[in-house]
Formats: C-alpha cells, sequence, structure tokens
C-alpha cells in the first residue's frame, strides 16, 4: 500500500502538522483533514471521485506503531 509507505516516509511532517486530526491520503498526498472523519471522506472523495482514499486518524501524543514481518517460506 504506497500511501502506508507515504505516511511513514513522511510521518515527522504529518505527525506536526495534523496532530489530533482525521486524514485522508490519496496518491501519496493528504487531500483532506478534519475533526469529522465522514467529512473527511466526502471532501477527499468530492476532489478525487474516481480514487480510493486512505483514512488515518494522527495521534495527539507521540505512538509506536508495531508491525509484523512474515518472512517467506
Amino acid at each position: 500500500m504506497s500511501e502506508l509507505a507515504f505516511y511513514v516516509a513522511n510521518a515527522e511532517e504529518i505527525n506536526r502538522r495534523y496532530c489530533g486530526k482525521h486524514i485522508a491520503i490519496v496518491d501519496d498526498r493528504v487531500v483532506a483533514s478534519g475533526d469529522d472523519p465522514k467529512e473527511v471522506w466526502e471532501a477527499a472523495k468530492k476532489k478525487h471521485p474516481w480514487k480510493k482514499p486512505v483514512l488515518a486518524l494522527v495521534p495527539k501524543e507521540e505512538t509506536l506503531v508495531l508491525t509484523v514481518i512474515e518472512k517467506a517460506a
């Protein structure tokens, strides 16, 4: 998912700029933000009707994210 890679690569800037907000990412860009996830989704779809925005809630505080990476057999 390129949107996740975009968020991770730009986490410092995104977290600073959108702290505590919902954001919508389309094609490696934040296209909408706000307090209400439904309104953020609708704004993103209005700007990019043929795309599927990825929504995220930007944490208010520093957050540790852990992921599991499986090795191919």
